[in-house]
């Protein structure tokens, strides 16, 4: 077994003022990784079945309060947009350059997000991250209808089954409507 790192004398002095103090969610449980070391002289193994933690767990929580002090012991960054290419604001503020056109029924394609979208993070950007973006600020996709709404469907199959193949091949080709 490793021999564990010492823990240099101010930093007992401070676990000590705060062990006086009431703690929230897991701060106990990180004081408790760092007290049994100190003060019962515990195995990481053993404070890890105690707390209910991984051994590795343990063993940062303790490395952290080394070089940090109580610091470490009081804040966790727990989850969070680690990866993301732009903020939510920042999103928000380029989507919202193409919302106008976009409501006026222009073509607006993911292909110009995706171009603006790496203009403004400064590197290329996987397709799948504007789609993706676009979900979590609710865009959706709208395709253009095939037809006009009010055509006349009637007449349309009418049109089909009156013209021969013939006569639509010699009409495609001399581009006339009348023989």
């Amino acid at each position: 077994m490793r021999r564990p790192t010492p823990v240099p004398e101010n930093r007992i002095m401070e676990l000590e003022d705060f062990r006086k103090k009431s703690w929230p969610g897991f701060e106990f449980q990180r004081f408790l990784c760092v007290w049994l070391r100190i003060a019962k002289n515990l195995s990481t193994k053993d404070i890890a079945h105690i707390t209910g933690w991984n051994v590795n767990t343990v063993r940062c929580t303790q490395k952290d309060f080394i070089d940090n002090g109580v610091s470490a012991l009081l804040e966790m960054k727990r989850g969070g947009r680690n990866h993301a290419n732009l903020t939510a604001e920042e999103e928000n503020e380029l989507l919202a350059s193409f919302e106008a056109s976009a409501e006026k029924g222009s073509m607006l394609t993911a292909n110009e997000i995706k171009e603006a979208l790496e203009q403004r993070a400064g590197h290329k950007i996987h397709k799948t991250t504007v789609y993706r973006m676009l979900h979590r600020h609710g865009w959706r996709k709208i395709m253009p209808k095939p037809g006009h709404p009010k055509r006349d469907k009637e007449a349309g199959e009418a049109f089909k089954k009156g013209a021969s193949p013939n006569r639509q091949r010699r009409l495609r080709q001399t581009g006339s409507r009348s023989e």
